[in-house]
């Protein structure tokens, strides 16, 4: 089964592109809002797959 991460949680680590970096290669969705400044430089840097858009909110997997 998939497990979510909110990028913008404070659980989260405070750099989400560090976070997916840990996470990559591993069955994880995650979801930041599309405003998020890091949403922006992940998608320079991942190839990112939208699973669905809720709101402001994206959840997106790393492939």
């Amino acid at each position: 089964m998939d497990s979510t991460i909110d990028l913008e949680e404070f659980t989260c680590s405070s750099d989400p592109i560090e976070t997916i970096g840990f996470l990559k290669g591993k069955k994880v969705i995650f979801a930041i809002s599309r405003r998020s400044p890091f949403y922006h430089a992940i998608k320079e840097k991942y190839n990112v797959h939208e699973v669905k858009r809720e709101g402001d909110t994206i959840y997106f997997m790393i492939n």
